[in-house]
């Protein structure tokens, strides 16, 4: 395990863009981010590669240039945490063209999710670091850093290393029980990603974290079947389903079709909502050690996850 040291005030934090370019309309989001940073006593610096984009307006810039954004932020000393502005879809580019070598000499706080969760899970297996599935590096738009209860875990994550992970709304248990693992997740296209590769991560006694975003049952059935045939189902120790933003049914909600595809497994399945798109966050240490009661509706981190 690899930990980075916990921020403070006067830390600088850079911000990349590894998967889908800044729609400029959408830049007073970042402005907002910063601001309200530097109203943290926290400075912000982007990458030198930051506004570029590839020719299909699918990345921000080529796969090299978002690379070496990544490892420039690594290598840059001055910098405390790396904060991933947005998801998208085509993070999985740049996996050659890290420098974990880089990483582990350099470990620092490494934050996004959705796509990013390709690099969380890759960065964790490679290096051993721990990163963190949380919210965009935005802030205007009534989405995640716009919520209290995710300003207030940005600091107490962080900041204080708090090991608590509490409710910001109702809380259900699907199946009975109590388990721990390291958390590994969250989205399962970004996972889906890795398999077949030599990114694809270990799932051997995890507690796997799992949200869908904009999805329909049709989506969650061939996924959660892939990941069946996978074998994670046969490895892990639990789940823990998240927020599932616009799932598109109006008969089932996206737990009741994952509780009738895994009928079969007695593992504590709990349904939170402090991860995700689009609401409040929690800030989940990706490969950091949890305990999930799902009888009691709780989940407790049981190592450290920062320095």
């Amino acid at each position: 395990m690899l930990l980075a040291k916990s921020l403070k005030k006067g830390d600088t934090i850079g911000i990349i863009v590894p998967s889908k370019p800044l729609i400029e309309e959408n830049k007073f989001e970042l402005d907002n981010f910063i601001k309200y940073m530097n109203k943290q006593e926290i400075n912000i610096k982007l990458s030198d590669n930051f506004f570029a984009k590839d020719k299909y307006s699918v990345g921000a810039g080529t796969p090299q240039e978002r690379a070496d954004d990544l490892n420039n932020m690594f290598a840059d000393k001055s910098i405390n945490a790396i904060w991933c502005l947005q998801g998208g879809a085509p993070a999985n580019q740049i996996l050659p063209l890290i420098n974990f070598d880089l990483v582990k000499n350099n470990p620092k706080i490494f934050l996004g999710k959705s796509d990013i969760d390709v690099l969380l899970l890759v960065l964790n297996k490679f290096t051993g670091l721990i990163g963190f599935h949380t919210c965009d590096a935005k802030i205007g738009s009534n989405k995640e850093l716009d919520f209290e209860y995710t300003q207030k875990y940005f600091k107490k994550r962080l900041f204080e290393k708090s090991k608590i992970i509490e409710a910001d709304s109702e809380w259900f248990c699907i199946n009975k029980g109590k388990a721990q693992g390291k958390i590994m997740g969250c989205n399962p296209v970004s996972i889906l990603k890795l398999a077949g590769t030599k990114y694809f991560p270990d799932f051997t006694n995890s507690i796997l974290f799992l949200e869908f975003f904009r999805s329909q049952p049709s989506e969650v059935i061939w996924q959660l079947t892939q990941f069946k045939q996978l074998g994670i189902f046969n490895k892990i120790k639990g789940i823990v389903i998240g927020n599932n933003h616009q799932f598109d049914n109006k008969n089932f909600k996206a737990e009741e079709v994952i509780a009738d595809l895994l009928a079969e497994y007695n593992f504590p399945i709990l349904k939170i909502n402090e991860f995700g798109h689009y609401q409040p966050h929690t800030f989940l240490p990706i490969g950091a050690k949890v305990e999930l009661d799902a009888t009691n509706k709780t989940i407790n981190l049981i190592e450290d996850f920062l320095e």
